[in-house]
């Protein structure tokens, strides 16, 4: 049985699909959504947020959510660092099948400029680990990380292959995870990238690296994403004075 979340967030997409909810009309806020299916503000804003991954909807600061029309059914979106991305790839996506293929996880010593991302010592270890990341089975990204060593001290192969690394690490610290700053640039994918991907060399990139923190601000986690931009789509919202 789908979890309370999923069956809102499918009812709400049903709604907008049969157009009760129209492209461009806004829809009703959290508090009567919440009060309508019976659950708490918490839950639902679980539901929304897997619609505003499938394009479905968008919130306008200051003004609430609004039905927008889905640029693709086969785009994934991007989340630039200020929502839900601090809960890892495998919990953000919840809404599909994910799963990962470990290409690498050695224990090295970060280099300086990793170091400094990571606030450590370069002369103090890290987990490096190379991840092909899939959506339904099909290969989407590359994930590089490197994890500070003296933060989180073993990470079992099968986590890496199958489970949810985040919240791994949360049980590990005792402590959630809850910043997450990223930056997001264009590029192409080397043939080394394209080959884990079964892609042609070339093909665009959507190139994103960030640093993940706890909530006592330990920085344990720098990271770089190698997604295919034919699989995620960015989405900015800007509302003018």
């Amino acid at each position: 049985m789908a979890a309370r979340y999923i069956e809102i967030k499918n009812s709400i997409r049903d709604d907008i699909l049969s157009n009760r909810y129209r492209v461009d009309e806004k829809i009703p806020s959290e508090r009567e959504l919440s009060q309508l299916y019976g659950v708490t503000r918490v839950t639902l804003q679980k539901s929304m947020h897997l619609l505003e991954q499938e394009g479905l909807i968008e919130r306008i600061h200051g003004k609430g959510m609004f039905v927008t029309r889905p640029l693709a059914n086969d785009l994934y979106e991007l989340n630039n660092g200020t929502g839900d991305s601090v809960l890892g790839f495998s919990r953000e996506f919840s809404q599909v099948k994910v799963s990962s293929r470990l290409i690498r996880h050695q224990l090295l010593l970060p280099g300086p400029a990793i170091a400094r991302q990571l606030e450590m010592q370069a002369e103090r270890e890290v987990h490096f680990i190379r991840r092909v990341r899939l959506i339904d089975n099909t290969p989407v990204l590359v994930e590089d990380s490197w994890i500070n060593a003296a933060v989180v001290a073993t990470i079992p192969d099968e986590v890496l292959n199958g489970g949810s690394l985040y919240e791994y690490i949360e049980t590990c610290t005792g402590k959630k995870i809850k910043f997450y700053n990223s930056v997001i640039e264009g590029d192409l994918f080397s043939r080394e990238m394209a080959n884990l991907l079964d892609i042609a060399p070339g093909m665009p990139m959507l190139k994103v690296s960030g640093v993940t923190k706890l909530e006592d601000g330990t920085a344990f986690n720098y990271s770089i994403g190698y997604n295919r931009a034919d699989k995620f789509k960015i989405k900015n919202s800007w509302v003018g004075k």
